[in-house]
């Protein structure tokens, strides 16, 4: 097995070639490709609201963005391919109604805009490059750390890519590849010690999406482990603040009616939406979605991923020694996060997990090749 040694030239050029084709694959199957899925309007409305336009003029403007980039059929599917869709392209006050949803992603919007006005291009396009620079980073980020170890160790960041649909996240146009890079930047952080700027790219990340300050707070718990309560509760409060601040800043619809519109009835608009909350709901909905999940061929990959993640870091857990521990709680936050995510809202989407699972599986990783180095 020397042959495959760390040290031989050859494979350390083997390993730069891998890279570079995964980059040309990646290229070719999403920033080349022309996509549009329905959230990006609302990125993009949002994003031209921070330029001091109005509501009515953001929803024109985005529109007609998307009616002239897009195909006909793509666009008659995005305007009116459901009763909610044919409002919110129908009615700018009904549009207006839900897009919190999105303005409180606050710093997504805000790189929008920044990459638009800094590359002269339109929303749409920085929507792309944001999405297709965030898996290169991703990949970069895990070739770098894996690239003095063996070509085998090596060989591992390629089909685990592509297992955490590395593809389609580099292809819509939505927050979750930044997300992902948001995750394993702060996963390899906490191998390196760099707690504390850990804890910030999370608290950051929840500027992008507001459910991972279940992230964030998990997290916290190494404060608690190490008995530094002050932290803890410093740290604690912070996160509280940021998240009340944009929530309050950008007028979140809140946990209930995202949770009852994204599964259970989506409204033609949120005005006057008000569902009453019902813990029967919650759980007959979960279970539901977690039947028809395992039994779909596709959707039953998600499932299998997380129990697998949480089950294998916990084992790895279970085997190291005390200097490794919190090394090897790291991946266990992520993929403990990703099962708590999933509990309290099941969406049926692999996008939304993939951030956390790809960090819990890079940083076990990781984290037992910096094992195999101090041996």
């Amino acid at each position: 097995m020397s042959f495959f040694n760390r040290n031989n030239y050859f494979f350390q050029v083997v390993k730069l070639l891998l890279l570079g084709c995964f980059f040309v694959f990646v290229y070719d199957k999403s920033f080349k490709e022309n996509y549009f899925n329905y959230d990006s309007i609302p990125y993009v409305a949002s994003a031209y609201m921070l330029s001091g336009n109005s509501l009515e003029e953001s929803h024109t403007y985005a529109w007609n963005l998307l009616q002239e980039k897009s195909h006909p059929n793509v666009f008659k599917d995005l305007c009116c391919g459901s009763s909610y869709k044919k409002s919110m392209y129908e009615n700018a006050e009904a549009f207006g109604s839900h897009l919190p949803s999105y303005r409180t992603k606050s710093l997504y919007i805000l790189l929008i805009r920044s990459s638009s006005d800094l590359l002269s291009i339109d929303e749409f396009q920085a929507l792309k490059i944001i999405s297709f620079a965030s898996v290169i980073l991703i990949a970069l980020m895990a070739s770098q750390l894996l690239f003095r170890e063996s070509l085998l160790f090596y060989l591992c960041i390629f089909p685990l890519l592509f297992l955490m649909q590395i593809i389609p996240l580099g292809r819509l146009l939505t927050p979750d590849g930044l997300i992902g890079f948001l995750m394993l930047l702060a996963g390899i952080s906490m191998l390196k010690g760099r707690i504390k700027f850990g804890y910030i790219v999370l608290l950051l990340s929840v500027l992008v999406r507001q459910t991972n300050i279940i992230i964030y707070a998990l997290f916290l718990l190494f404060e608690v482990k190490r008995k530094n309560y002050r932290a803890f509760s410093i740290f604690l409060a912070l996160g509280l603040i940021v998240y009340w601040l944009n929530s309050v800043t950008f007028e979140s619809i809140g946990y209930w009616k995202t949770y009852y519109s994204s599964l259970i009835s989506m409204p033609d608009t949120f005005i006057g939406f008000n569902p009453s909350f019902d813990i029967s709901i919650l759980l007959s909905t979960l279970l539901g979605k977690l039947n028809w999940m395992l039994g779909n061929s596709e959707l039953n990959r998600l499932i299998s991923l997380m129990i697998l993640a949480i089950l294998v870091s916990l084992i790895n857990l279970k085997n190291v020694k005390e200097i490794d521990l919190d090394d090897a709680l790291v991946p266990v936050f992520f993929s403990a996060g990703a099962v708590i995510t999933y509990i309290l809202i099941p969406f049926p989407d692999f996008r939304i997990y993939a951030g956390y699972l790809l960090a819990s599986i890079f940083t076990l990783i990781l984290g037992i090749a910096k094992r195999n180095k101090a041996d």
